[in-house]
């Protein structure tokens, strides 16, 4: 990431940055909502223009006089992204011409970095406002460039300019970037105030998340890259998922959205669980979606270094938790610190141990043997009319473990033995953490072959239907 040129925009509070960034990059990524101070953490996202990978960065509003917790983090995000950037983006609202805030921020701007910032000026949706855009030269940035974010207007002048900043950039982000190693996908997912943001800081080494007591601090889905052992690693933070009908307003119902959306584009997802509350009806509706997008997952239990322990603990945790919910049973458990890091490097490592079984192909011979050892211990229900007899299976190919089986009557399939055959191979094979799929398909009667592990019970090599 660090190779690309990195464009910032920033600017107070309600000036429409998130409205511009997704202008630019176009597509809904940041949340945009009427209400001051929506966008709190840096949004990255790589764009092309003219042919260039750009990697814009929506932050959130500045507001430098206000030291309270949550603006002064604001405003430590702001001096980072512009440490960080190539050029920034300096966003004002022609509305309201240029105000104190205004004034503070370009004061900012002009100490540390006067060479790569542009001063645009947003909301010239009429010719009379984008004529109203010499007064804020006064904020001594120099050329002042009219934009309308809502409908797209000079905003391609915009990034031409942006183009001609990071010319000599550029040229290096030509070159391939050569990879490094596995690239793993990680999500943290979870409900608000579960540590998700502080777990993200601790695995980067750096302050990239805010992260206050009140629950629902993040609210986009941001990624970062980082590398461990060479392997290269995108991790998401996500918002804290609620009940739908807990999300009463408009920004936390498209937070909640994208935070789904983290989940599809993941390869693993970690699940965030304080220690002091119980797992509740949310986390396993969390999990439940995480299984049918077909993602790893990972249980990290959070707070571990505050909670009264002995050496037994987490084992009773782990038991009491896979007696109480079924879905449990087979998802892999850590007790973690994210506030002193005890253990968090523990998370990758399990990570990439799950990325690695969720390819794992087992033997397509001792399988279908397995299966048919399994059918003959532990028969199906009977179904006098129509019995059902398993005729053949094997594992598909794919992203997750798929098993297929051909049987002779597949509608009837009884919940129940669905759930004993999924047992039976999170018991024979190491799938532990991945989403283990079963499906079933007719299969006909072979012609005489061979005598075989099969021919006992009425299976041999199996003609499925296309």
């Amino acid at each position: 990431m660090a190779d690309k040129p990195v464009i910032s925009i920033i600017g107070r509070p309600n000036v429409g940055k998130s409205s511009l960034f997704n202008r630019i990059i176009g597509k809904r990524i940041a949340v945009v909502d009427d209400q001051p101070g929506v966008t709190r953490d840096r949004n990255y996202y790589t764009s092309e223009w003219n042919g260039e990978q750009l990697i814009f960065v929506d932050t959130g509003g500045m507001l430098p006089t206000d030291h309270s917790a949550i603006p002064e983090a604001i405003h430590e995000q702001v001096r980072i992204a512009v440490d960080e950037s190539a050029v920034v983006i300096f966003l004002v609202d022609a509305t309201t011409g240029p105000v104190d805030t205004d004034m503070q921020i370009a004061q900012i701007i002009r100490r540390t970095s006067p060479e790569k910032a542009i001063c645009v000026v947003n909301k010239c949706e009429s010719a009379e406002r984008a004529f109203s855009k010499d007064e804020f030269r006064m904020l001594g940035l120099g050329e002042v460039y009219p934009v309308s974010a809502l409908h797209g207007t000079g905003v391609a002048e915009v990034l031409d300019r942006t183009a001609e900043m990071v010319g000599k950039i550029q040229a290096a982000q030509n070159a391939v970037e050569t990879d490094t190693g596995t690239t793993l996908r990680l999500a943290v997912i979870g409900r608000p105030n579960a540590g998700k943001s502080s777990l993200v800081n601790t695995l980067l080494h750096r302050k990239r998340m805010i992260v206050d007591s009140v629950a629902g601090t993040t609210r986009d889905a941001i990624d970062s890259e980082f590398f461990h052992d060479g392997r290269r690693i995108i991790i998401i933070d996500t918002a804290g998922l609620r009940k739908k009908s807990h999300v009463k307003h408009g920004v936390e119902y498209f937070a909640n959205l994208r935070a789904l959306g983290s989940i599809e584009r993941c390869d693993i997802c970690i699940l965030m669980i304080d220690v002091f509350e119980t797992i509740g009806v949310q986390d396993l509706r969390i999990l439940r979606k995480i299984l049918e997008l077909r993602k790893g997952v990972l249980l990290v239990w959070n707070k571990w270094d505050v909670i009264e322990k002995n050496h037994k603990t987490f084992d009773q945790l782990v038991a009491e938790a896979r007696r109480q919910f079924r879905e449990l049973q087979f998802v892999p458990m850590i007790s973690v610190s994210a506030l002193t890091g005890q253990r968090t490097t523990a998370i990758i490592e399990k990570a990439f141990k799950i990325q690695e079984r969720m390819t794992h192909r087992v033997p397509a011979a001792e399988f279908e043997n397995n299966v048919f050892t399994w059918v003959r211990a532990h028969p199906h229900p009977a179904i006098p009319e129509d019995p059902v007899r398993f005729l053949g299976a094997k594992q598909l190919d794919g992203p997750n473990p798929h098993f297929r089986f051909f049987v002779t009557n597949p509608k009837e399939i009884v919940p129940s033995y669905h759930r004993f055959l999924l047992n039976k191979i999170y018991e024979t094979y190491d799938f532990e953490g991945c989403p283990v799929v079963l499906d079933y398909r007719p299969g006909k009667r072979p012609k005489k072959r061979p005598h075989s592990a099969m021919e006992d019970i009425d299976s041999a090599d199996v003609e499925t239907e296309p």
